[in-house]
């Protein structure tokens, strides 16, 4: 597993001891992004209706598995030899399916509680920046830490800020809304100033005016 991994490596960095033991108890070709395609829900929204999904597979699983109990039990004791088993949709998806993600929690479904994730954010931030050096990251384990998931949740919180996308301006303070008004009043009325101030010298000064210009 370590020869497998250092050939994926460049050959002029040598992997730190950390990152080979972390690769021997969690080897790339079951837990690495690379090979398993695995993305992590952004939102979550997106994570509660991919758990809602599996509870669901995991439920009508659940009803297949005890029928298939209860007719074994109801085999009569003349059938000396037994029946080749065959493969069910249930085993094949079990033999088939991943092992758990060390970075990412898992819930039980039958007791609806959660485990947290075997290797904890700091880890798996100190991880990341090595395997980063080595050029290797797509090795590790999808994350929330990994290069990859801050991107796209970059991506996807920039364009759900209000006010960033095309067209759209950031609301703001109310002086700053009318800040453009303001300045075209303001350079109006500095042209306006000479006749202003001859209007002003003419009628005493402000003698009877009822409204003094700002």
């Amino acid at each position: 597993m370590a020869e497998a991994v250092r050939a994926m490596a460049p050959s002029s960095l040598k992997l730190p001891k950390r990152l080979l033991d972390f690769f021997a108890r969690y080897p790339p070709e079951l837990y690495s992004a690379r090979v398993t395609g695995v993305t992590i829900p952004i939102t979550r929204k997106a994570a509660k209706e991919a758990a809602i999904a599996r509870n669901a597979e995991s439920s009508a699983a659940a009803p297949e598995q005890t029928s298939q109990t209860a007719s074994a039990i109801t085999v009569t004791s003349d059938e000396l030899a037994p029946p080749t088993p065959t493969p069910t949709p249930q085993s094949s998806s079990t033999a088939n399916s991943l092992p758990p993600n060390p970075f990412l929690p898992r819930k039980n479904f039958v007791t609806g509680k959660w485990a947290g994730a075997k290797i904890g954010l700091r880890r798996q931030a100190e991880l990341v920046k090595l395997a980063k050096e080595c050029q290797i990251e797509e090795l590790l384990p999808p994350g929330r830490k990994s290069t990859a998931f801050k991107q796209s949740r970059l991506l996807e919180r920039g364009l759900a800020v209000r006010g960033t996308g095309v067209g759209q301006k950031v609301k703001g303070h109310q002086w700053e809304r009318h800040v453009g008004a303001t300045l075209e009043k303001r350079r109006t009325a500095m042209e306006n100033m000479p006749e202003l101030i001859n209007e002003w010298k003419r009628r005493g000064h402000g003698r009877g005016w009822k409204k003094y210009p700002k």
